[in-house]
C-alpha cells in the first residue's frame, strides 16, 4: 500500500511541493547559508513536508540519483622525463551522452532517424539544404551502414575559455557533444539541453625549462591528441558494431554514432587535423598560394596518415627530422599518432566545418574594417559613422569604432550593417564592389535554408570579390590575399551541401554554452581545485533538469487528449510570409493538388464530432477561401 502523503511520480521526493522547493534551491535559490537559515525556522520543514532539513541533505539526495549521461572519471597524463608535471582530464563516456539524448522525453519524439531529400519543385532539380538530414553526407554514411541501422551523426566542439576576468589566468577547456538527429532549432536553445559537456581537457601549464621550442609545441599537441583519444575512444567500438538504444517511446534501434563534424576556430582546426599553421585544413593549398580561387585537391585523413607514416619510416626516431619532413608536406610534424586514427567512417579534414563567428565576422569583416580605416584614416571613418542617421535595427556608434577594444561578435554584426553606407563616395566603384561582395557573402552564408539557387548566389558573391579584390592591392593596404580565413570561403558551398546550413555547426552556439558549463560552475566553486567542484555543480544541475523533463512527460501528469482539443502546440512566426493567398493559388504554386482534402482532415481532427473521410471529401467545404502562407524551411 502506498505510504500516505507520498507521490510516486516525484520519487525520491515526497511530493510536488518537496520537488519544487528542491528545484528552486538548486537552480535559482539563495546562497547555501540563507537556505539553511530558512529551513531552521521552526515549522518550515514540517509544514512544507520537505524530505531534507538543510542544503547538505538536499545535495546528498541529488548525489544519490543516477547521472544523466554516465559517471565522470579523471585521467592523469605525464611524460616519463617529468613525472611531476601532471595533466588531468575529466571526462565521461560519449556513447552514454548520445544515449541520454535518445531517452530524453523532450528530445526523442522530435528526432530524425534517416536522411531526407527535399526539393522545391516537381522537376526535383532545385534541392533544399537545411538540417543535416537534408544534406548529402548523411546519405553517404547511411549507405555504408548495415540494413536497418540508425545513424547518429556526432558533432564535437572544443574551445578554450577564460574563467576569470580581471585577475589571475584561470581557464577551462570544455569538450561539447551533440547529434544531428536533433534539429538545429532545438540545438540552439540551451533550455532544451540538446548539447552536453563530455570533458574538461587539461589546462595545466607545461614545464618547459629544459625543453626546446619544438619539443614544447610537440608536447602540447601530444597532450591534446592523447586526451581527445581517451575521451572519444568509446565511439570507435560503437561506430563499428553499433549500440542498442531505447527511445522514450520504447522503440529500440541499433545506433551507430559516427564522428561527423568538428567545430573549432582556425588554430584548433590546424591542431585537430595536424595541418601546418597558415595552410588550409580542408585542402592541400600551400600557405603562399591561398589566394588562388581555382583551389587545390582536398586533404583527406588517409593522405595525412600516409605522410606521417612516410616520415616515421624515412626519418626514424629523430623528432627534428620527422618534424622537418612533415612540415615540407604542409603537415604538422609534432604528433605521431593523431586521436582520430581508427575512427570508422570518419574523415577529419572533411569534418572541419565553416565558422561564421571567427571566420566571417572576427576574421573577414575585421580585415575589411582595418583596410577601410587605412584607406580613409580611422578619424575619417569615425566621422562618417557618426554622421549616419538613426535607423531601425541599427546601432548608433556615437564615438565611432576606432576607440573600441576587444570587439565582440554582436558588435561586429552591428558594424557590418552600416559600413557600406560610410564608404559611398570614399572609394572607387570596384572597391565598393569588393566590399559589397564580401558583405553579400557573409549574409547569404547565414541563410537558415539554402537551395541550389541560393548557393549560386553565394558562389557569385565570392566570384565578384575575386574579380575586384585587387583594389586593396592598388590601394597599398595588401600585397596579397594569402590569408587562411579568406581562403576558407572557397569551401562554404561544398560544406553546406554536405552538412546543411551553417547554423547547424556555428561556434556561436558553443560559445554560449561556456556560461552554463564553465563560468557558472567556476563561480559556484571556491576557486581552488575547481574542476571536481564544477563537475559536481554541473551534475546536480543536470539531474534537476533531467528530473523535470521526466516529471513533465509522465502520462499521469499530462492533460488528457480531450483537454487539448482546439489547442495545437504549434509555434509559427508572428507575421506570415504571404498573407491572404487564395487556396487555389497555393495548390497551383506549390503543386499541392490535394491540399484542400488534407487541410479538411487536419481541421476535422480537432472537431468534437468528427466527420467521415468520405463526407469530408464529397459534402463538406471549407468556410474560407484564403490562407496565410508561412515558409517553414
Amino acid at each position: 500500500m502506498e505510504e500516505e502523503g507520498k507521490d510516486k511520480h516525484f520519487f525520491p521526493f515526497l511530493s510536488e511541493l518537496d520537488w519544487k522547493v528542491a528545484q528552486w534551491a538548486v537552480k535559482d535559490g539563495p546562497g547555501h547559508k540563507a537556505f539553511d537559515w530558512l529551513l531552521e525556522i521552526p515549522g518550515v520543514v514540517e509544514k512544507l513536508g520537505l524530505s531534507f532539513h538543510n542544503i547538505r541533505a538536499l545535495h546528498q539526495k541529488l548525489d544519490n540519483m543516477p547521472e544523466k549521461a554516465g559517471d565522470w572519471r579523471a585521467k592523469h597524463l605525464s611524460f616519463p622525463d617529468s613525472p611531476s608535471n601532471v595533466f588531468t582530464i575529466w571526462y565521461r563516456d560519449p556513447v552514454e551522452a548520445v544515449r541520454s539524448f535518445w531517452k530524453d522525453p523532450n528530445l526523442s519524439p522530435q528526432m530524425k532517424f534517416g536522411p531526407t531529400k527535399v526539393f522545391s519543385g516537381p522537376d526535383q532539380k532545385n534541392r533544399i539544404f537545411n538540417n543535416m538530414w537534408t544534406a548529402k553526407w548523411w546519405h553517404v554514411l547511411q549507405s555504408k551502414l548495415p540494413r536497418g541501422a540508425t545513424l547518429a551523426p556526432v558533432i564535437i566542439a572544443t574551445d578554450k575559455t577564460q574563467l576569470t576576468q580581471f585577475s589571475s589566468s584561470k581557464s577551462a577547456y570544455p569538450v561539447y557533444l551533440s547529434i544531428s538527429n536533433i534539429s538545429k532549432a532545438t540545438q540552439r536553445k540551451p533550455s532544451q539541453h540538446a548539447c552536453i559537456l563530455i570533458a574538461y581537457l587539461s589546462v595545466e601549464k607545461m614545464d618547459c625549462t629544459r625543453l626546446t621550442e619544438l619539443e614544447h609545441r610537440s608536447r602540447v599537441q601530444h597532450v591534446f591528441h592523447e586526451s581527445m583519444r581517451i575521451v572519444l575512444e568509446p565511439l570507435i567500438k560503437a561506430g563499428n558494431e553499433g549500440v542498442e538504444m531505447t527511445s522514450s517511446d520504447g522503440a529500440i534501434r541499433r545506433v551507430f554514432p559516427i564522428l561527423t563534424c568538428y567545430v573549432a576556430d582556425y588554430p584548433e582546426q590546424c591542431l585537430v587535423t595536424c595541418s601546418k599553421y597558415g595552410t588550409c585544413p580542408r585542402c592541400q593549398a600551400p600557405a603562399k598560394d591561398l589566394q588562388n580561387p581555382d583551389g587545390y585537391p582536398l586533404r583527406s585523413q588517409h593522405w595525412t596518415e600516409q605522410i606521417l607514416e612516410e616520415a616515421r619510416a624515412q626519418m626514424g626516431d629523430s623528432q627534428k627530422a620527422f618534424h622537418t619532413y612533415c612540415m615540407s608536406k604542409d603537415v604538422a610534424g609534432t604528433v605521431y599518432k593523431p586521436f582520430w586514427q581508427g575512427f570508422p567512417l570518419c574523415d577529419i579534414n572533411c569534418a572541419i566545418t565553416p565558422d561564421v563567428l571567427h571566420q566571417l565576422y572576427q576574421g573577414i569583416f575585421k580585415h575589411v574594417v582595418t583596410w577601410c580605416q587605412r584607406i580613409l584614416t580611422p578619424a575619417e571613418l569615425d566621422r562618417c559613422i557618426c554622421c549616419l542617421p538613426f535607423g531601425y535595427g541599427l546601432r548608433k556608434f556615437k564615438d565611432g569604432i576606432s576607440s573600441l577594444s576587444q570587439i565582440s561578435g554582436p558588435e561586429r554584426k552591428n558594424m557590418a550593417k552600416i559600413l557600406l553606407g560610410c564608404l559611398i563616395g570614399k572609394m572607387p566603384s570596384y572597391g565598393i564592389e569588393a566590399v559589397t561582395a564580401l558583405l553579400d557573402f557573409i549574409y547569404i552564408a547565414q541563410y537558415p535554408t539554402h537551395d541550389t539557387i541560393t548557393l549560386g548566389y553565394l558562389q557569385d558573391a565570392l566570384d565578384r570579390f575575386h574579380n575586384n579584390c585587387h583594389y586593396f592591392v592598388d590601394a597599398l593596404v595588401r600585397k596579397d590575399f594569402n590569408i587562411p580565413k579568406f581562403h576558407s570561403l572557397l569551401h562554404y558551398v561544398e560544406s553546406i551541401k554536405l552538412f546543411g546550413t551553417t547554423n547547424n555547426y556555428n561556434t556561436e552556439l558553443f560559445e554560449c554554452l561556456h556560461i552554463d558549463f564553465a563560468k557558472e560552475g567556476w563561480r559556484a566553486s571556491n576557486q581552488r581545485d575547481e574542476f571536481p567542484q564544477m563537475i559536481c555543480w554541473l551534475s546536480r544541475q543536470e539531474k534537476i533538469s533531467w528530473f523535470q523533463s521526466q516529471v513533465t512527460s509522465t502520462p499521469a501528469l499530462t492533460p488528457s487528449p480531450s483537454s487539448l482539443k482546439g489547442k495545437p502546440s504549434i509555434s509559427i512566426a508572428k507575421y506570415p510570409n504571404h498573407a491572404n493567398w487564395l487556396i487555389a493559388s497555393v495548390e497551383e504554386k506549390h503543386k499541392a493538388s490535394n491540399f484542400v482534402y488534407y487541410l479538411k482532415l487536419y481541421l476535422n481532427s480537432f472537431a468534437q464530432t468528427q466527420a467521415s473521410n468520405r463526407r469530408l471529401d464529397l459534402q463538406l467545404s471549407l468556410p474560407f477561401t484564403k490562407v496565410n502562407v508561412y515558409h517553414m524551411f
